[in-house]
């Protein structure tokens, strides 16, 4: 799993462990930050070990050491040579969180041929959404072994963020966080920011932390101060200084302090991240037009007016001028955004029932 997916599950991985104790729970990842993520998330709860290589013979061997009882796939991953260990031994596999993006979709349609065997050794399909539910069984998978659970993303949520790096409050200005930058959407937010930089606050955190020292320069040229949030210290910081979130895990905790969000790769790039996180905050949010890996979400929220999409940069100045100058409407999108998040939880819990047929 990628550092998305990790966020996502947190919440699956805890109901697991309350719901079925006599377990013992391996997540594995397929990126270095997921891996660390999942280390620093789990403490030691659990055994975190890299994805195994997608070759019949690194899955048997992974198959035969792990000696799992049932194996849980979180949205898009389909492994053939994996499932197909898996299935020889007898192991259930089932798909929980289940999505098929668009993108995703495009490219397995053209192997459907291929990917209908591997989508037959799966044991039950839980997936976000009816058109999530349609697109997998198009691919080949048994109808009457898909159920629609709902998007555990709305679950994945706790009280309290523990965080070994200090994080500065924000008591003097209201806070604007952009979340997930990607290339070219920093001075997108920095060309809105600079009209408002004597009243407002801006942190931002690039999707990929390595981008921190370009991030960094571009704000220099600017005219505006930046600090790193690893180097922040009581007599380093002020709020009118741009911090670039340069460390991993603790975007939500600016998500709590935010009086405005940006989610990003809505604008440049695009695909959209998670927008759950900050309305589960009762934060006022605003993205760009390419937000197609979370159709569903977009539609969600559009419905209940809980999200502003706009469909340009010109569009995107003008809904963040409104924003920043009427507190009543960010709050007024940010009880929305909360009412939507509410109405749609217990994905979770259902897809726990659903393993107590293999377990």
């Amino acid at each position: 799993m990628s550092v998305g997916e990790i966020m996502a599950i947190a919440s699956m991985v805890e109901k697991i462990a309350l719901h079925f104790p006599a377990y013992t729970i391996v997540v594995t990842t397929t990126t270095k930050t997921g891996y660390e993520l999942a280390k620093n998330k789990f403490k030691d709860k659990i055994v975190v070990l890299p994805s195994p290589l997608d070759f019949s013979w690194v899955s048997s061997i992974f198959v035969r050491v792990v000696k799992p009882k049932i194996y849980l796939a979180a949205e898009t991953e389909i492994w053939p040579n994996l499932f197909h260990c898996l299935h020889k031994q007898k192991v259930p596999i089932v798909m929980i969180n289940g999505r098929i993006s668009d993108v995703s979709f495009g490219r397995y349609k053209a192997i459907k041929f291929l990917l209908r065997g591997t989508l037959k050794e799966v044991s039950w399909f839980c997936m976000q959404s009816d058109t999530n539910a349609q697109r997998i069984i198009e691919l080949g998978a048994d109808k009457e072994k898909v159920s629609i659970v709902g998007n555990i993303k709305f679950d994945d949520f706790i009280a309290k963020q523990d965080s070994a790096v200090q994080i500065p409050r924000f008591k003097t200005r209201p806070l604007w966080v952009a979340g997930s930058t990607h290339p070219g959407e920093e001075k997108i937010i920095l060309d809105a920011f600079v009209k408002y930089k004597e009243s407002w606050a801006l942190a931002i955190a690039p999707r990929h932390v390595e981008r921190s020292d370009e991030i960094i320069s571009l704000i220099h040229s600017y005219g505006l101060k930046a600090v790193r949030l690893s180097q922040v210290s009581s007599d380093s910081f002020s709020e009118e200084m741009v911090l670039v979130v340069d460390t991993i895990g603790q975007l939500r905790e600016f998500y709590a302090q935010a009086s405005l969000v940006f989610v990003g790769k809505s604008l440049c790039v695009g695909g959209g991240h998670n927008i759950i996180e900050p309305a589960f905050y009762t934060k006022s949010i605003i993205v760009g037009p390419l937000m197609q890996n979370f159709k569903d979400i977009i539609v969600l929220f559009k419905a209940q007016g809980a999200i502003v999409q706009v469909a340009d940069i010109n569009e995107f100045e003008q809904q963040v001028a409104c924003l920043m100058k009427d507190k009543n409407l960010r709050t007024q999108l940010g009880q929305r955004a909360y009412s939507v998040v509410k109405a749609n939880q217990g994905a979770g819990n259902r897809t726990v029932k659903m393993l107590e047929k293999w377990i």
